[in-house]
């Protein structure tokens, strides 16, 4: 077993002939087992591309991504989730039609799911564990009092909350998440700062986009700065604070908003 459990080597994107992500060398770096992986950089950098090459909805058009020795380049979304990989959107998604704890549910399957198990009533435990596991990702992200609303009932705060939980539910190896943060209020961010510190505590591996960096710089132990769709730098949240590069890049220097 390695220290690494990401490794993105040579990856590039080409919509047509725009490289949106790589560069002329294609994007390399590694995300340590357990680590907590800061991605940031200017608007129009990249991040969300990238989030969209590791999960799988987008495929490199160069270079390949191996999450813990797999190589995910033939696999589909739901291939590359089902080795532990969740991933959260900019925008809040939900289904419409589910309450809070249904939506949470919906992503959770059990062997005791067929006609003849529902006949004789041995799905009922499974259900009640299903349920149990469900509201403990509620209760933790602080919506288990609204776990029977409406979807429509909730802030866009709280439906990114409601995404967290979606992914928490799932026992995710490696968790991606892309502006948590964004329409989050205080009290919100303050759950979600202790929800990540435990996670990484735990184990999980965290790689967060975020533009809201005191709250990143506080939980990160590393960061990969991108800059126009290539690696500008990485290093320890203080290396980065420090870099010179990075800090032209933010004042926008030397890049285009």
């Amino acid at each position: 077993m390695t220290d690494s459990i990401l490794q993105l080597d040579g990856v590039a994107k080409d919509f047509n002939k725009f490289r949106a992500v790589g560069g002329k060398d294609g994007l390399t770096f590694d995300v340590k087992r357990g680590g907590f992986l800061g991605l940031i950089g200017p608007n129009g950098a990249g991040k969300s591309t990238t989030f969209n090459l590791i999960s799988g909805v987008l495929r490199p058009s160069m270079g390949k991504v191996t999450f813990d020795g797999v190589d995910l380049s033939p696999l589909n979304i739901a291939e590359i989730a089902a080795l532990g990989l969740g991933r959260t959107f900019q925008t809040p998604r939900a289904f419409e039609s589910l309450n809070v704890i249904d939506n949470v549910m919906v992503g959770l399957a059990h062997a005791e799911e067929s006609p003849m198990a529902a006949l004789f009533g041995r799905w009922k435990p499974a259900e009640r564990a299903l349920t149990g596991k469900a509201e403990a990702a509620l209760e933790r992200v602080g919506l288990i009092g609204r776990r029977h609303d409406a979807v429509s009932n909730l802030s866009g705060g709280e439906l990114r909350m409601l995404e967290v939980a979606r992914q928490l539910v799932r026992d995710p190896r490696i968790l991606l998440l892309d502006e948590p943060t964004a329409g989050v209020d205080p009290t919100l961010q303050g759950k979600l700062s202790e929800i990540l510190a435990d996670l990484h505590a735990d184990g999980t591996t965290l790689i967060v986009v975020e533009h809201n960096l005191g709250f990143l710089m506080s939980l990160a132990d590393s960061v990969v700065v991108l800059q126009n769709g290539a690696l500008l730098a990485k290093g320890t949240p203080d290396d980065i604070r420090r870099d010179p590069h990075v800090i032209a890049a933010y004042l926008g220097a030397d890049h285009e908003a």
